[in-house]
C-alpha cells in the first residue's frame, strides 16, 4: 500500500522574482505532485513515501502460489515431467521443443541421448 505525504505551498508568499510555475516544477523535480490550488493560492502536492517492507508471513494461498514459482522441474505446475536428465548436474529437459544444450553437448559428442532417460 503507498503511502502519501503531503505538502502546502501558499503561492503569495513568493516573491515577484519567482514564478509560481517554477516553484511548482522545483517541487515536481523533487517528486511532488500537484493535487489541488485553491482559491486562496495555497498549493497542496503529494508525493509517495519510501515503501520499508515488513517481514511477515504470506496467506497460505499466495504462499503456495510462491512455492509452485520456485518448484524444481519434478513438480512443475504445468503437468510436464523431465524425459531426460544428467544425474551429475541434475539438469532435465522434458523432450518438448528444442533440446537442452547440455543433451545437445552430449549427443554432439557421441554419446547415446538414451542413457539419460528418466
Amino acid at each position: 500500500m503507498i503511502e502519501w505525504e503531503y505538502q502546502k505551498i501558499s503561492l503569495n508568499d513568493v516573491s515577484r522574482r519567482t514564478d509560481d510555475i517554477d516553484l511548482l516544477c522545483s517541487a515536481g523535480v523533487q517528486g511532488w505532485e500537484l493535487v489541488a490550488i485553491l482559491p486562496n493560492n495555497i498549493a497542496y502536492l503529494k508525493r509517495a513515501q519510501p515503501t520499508v517492507y515488513e517481514t511477515r508471513p504470506l496467506p497460505p494461498k499466495e504462499q503456495s502460489a510462491a512455492m509452485a514459482a520456485n518448484a524444481p522441474a519434478t513438480e512443475r505446475p504445468n503437468g510436464v515431467k523431465p524425459k531426460y536428465r544428467d544425474p551429475q548436474t541434475n539438469d532435465t529437459w522434458s523432450g518438448r521443443g528444442r533440446m537442452a544444450s547440455w543433451l545437445k553437448r552430449k549427443q554432439d559428442a557421441g554419446e547415446n541421448i538414451e542413457n539419460y532417460l528418466v
